[in-house]
């Protein structure tokens, strides 16, 4: 089993005083190297196909989002970031969910 990139939870809506946050940061910098990012989204430890976010870079002034509607199974181009967040959330099942980034190998 490889490695994976980065992982984090995420509430299924916007956390309170946040305008579309719905995570803490997480990091994907230390892996370095991949070119692309295997996405695998789950609740209460099963797959979700549709839960749909979007992944934003905490930065001072306007954060920039780097992904879009990203949802399971995409492959993403790799970020490399120690601040990246979790935002965007359209998640019709209304529990927290995971997010699990993998190095994608053909």
């Amino acid at each position: 089993m490889e490695r994976p990139i980065g992982i984090i939870v995420s509430e299924p809506h916007a956390l309170a005083g946040q305008g579309s946050r719905s995570s803490g940061n997480f990091s994907t910098e230390w892996f370095g190297g991949a070119h692309v990012m295997l996405v695998e989204v789950t609740v209460d430890g099963q797959i979700d196909n549709t839960i749909t976010f979007s992944i934003a870079e905490d930065k001072s002034g306007s954060d920039p989002v780097r992904a879009r509607d990203v949802k399971n199974n995409d492959q993403v181009g790799y970020i490399g970031s120690n601040s990246l967040y979790i935002c965007e959330v359209r998640c019709p099942a209304n529990k927290n969910f995971m997010i699990t980034f993998k190095p994608y190998v053909n």
